[in-house]
């Protein structure tokens, strides 16, 4: 078994990358399109997205892709001890390999905590809690069916929207005069439950927001956004859709809040109802949507529920010291083995 860095990889590398992916979309997301290779050649290249460094590396059993591995490290100070680690797929022997490759690079990288996520399945499970991590937070991933969604269910939660907000909408780039609302936006996401993990609030400022919207556009996720503000142009609320250009049917809903002092105002549903229409109006390719959100965020669910997003999978957190992983790892000699030989 070799491990290889996925920047580093050469045309046959890369092709049997892509292979290995493709499986693992058809077998997760038998509903979507299967990632092209511009879409993976995008992601393999990121180094800036969800405020982290990212680093990807491919295990070969002779010229088989037999799994891919990514670690991502936090800029932000508060969480300068974290790695985040995702392995596909959980095989018990190539996945021990290539989580030793990851955790040589976070520890070099000085991280002390690591939190592995992906499908919450029994295999997975068995696998990360087999190595002394637990499982810290899970996520429920919905899919919603934009030509499925009933329009006059849209229509009356636009009408009952506040008459004291206005909604702003904006493709690509926020506008400048609206950026600091966004902001507010953005750290009001701390809110949501993150469950059991150990993580740290994130708190963005202008440049990191338009550092993100720029780093996913680089990955050909375009931003679409639906911003709720007074009057005098304060934020109460913000929904957000990045569109897949290589895929559009695998976009994604991402962040949907509400400030506080707004809360309880049903601004949730006038803003995802605001959005539906501008994507049927102006993104006809975007046919489905994914999203997800914590299996205790019963509000945001039943949100979704009713809008008409079906469920599709459990996502799960696993966290655990770096030391307790690497210990864990060792347990499975010889059969875990090493990553020696491996290439960055």
């Amino acid at each position: 078994m070799r491990i290889v860095n996925a920047r580093s990889l050469d045309s046959a590398g890369f092709a049997a990358a892509l292979e290995r992916q493709q499986a693992v979309d058809r077998d997760r997301d038998p509903g979507l399109p299967v990632t092209p290779a511009a879409e993976l050649r995008a992601v393999f290249a990121d180094d800036a997205t969800d405020h982290c460094r990212h680093q990807r590396v491919i295990a070969f059993a002779g010229d088989r892709a037999a799994a891919i591995g990514h670690v991502e490290f936090n800029t932000d100070a508060a969480n300068a001890n974290l790695a985040g680690v995702e392995i596909t797929p959980t095989d018990d022997r190539t996945a021990a390999l290539v989580l030793a490759e990851l955790l040589r690079l976070a520890r070099d990288d000085g991280r002390t905590s690591v939190i592995a996520w992906g499908d919450h399945t029994p295999a997975a499970d068995a696998f990360w809690t087999g190595l002394g991590a637990e499982l810290r937070y899970t996520e429920q991933e919905s899919r919603l069916d934009l030509a499925a969604v009933d329009p006059e269910l849209m229509a009356r939660w636009i009408d009952a929207g506040p008459a004291d907000l206005e909604l702003v909408h904006w493709a690509r780039r926020c506008p400048e005069d609206r950026i600091d609302a966004l902001v507010a936006t953005g750290n009001a996401m701390n809110d949501a439950p993150t469950e059991d993990l150990e993580v740290a609030d994130t708190v963005v400022d202008a440049a990191m927001v338009r550092a993100e919207i720029e780093a996913r556009a680089a990955r050909g996720l375009e931003y679409r956004g639906v911003l709720a503000v007074t009057a005098e142009g304060e934020a109460a609320g913000t929904t957000e859709v990045f569109v897949n250009r290589h895929r559009p049917a695998a976009s994604w809903q991402w962040s949907t809040v509400v400030l506080p002092a707004h809360r309880g105002r049903r601004i949730g549903r006038w803003m995802k109802a605001a959005m539906w229409q501008r994507l049927r109006a102006t993104e006809p390719e975007v046919t489905t949507l994914q999203t997800g959100n914590a299996a205790s965020n019963s509000h945001m669910l039943a949100i979704n529920v009713e809008m008409g997003f079906k469920p599709t999978h459990l996502m799960g957190c696993w966290q655990a010291e770096l030391d307790t992983l690497e210990s864990g790892i060792s347990r499975l000699a010889p059969a875990g083995g090493s990553a020696a030989g491996s290439t960055r």
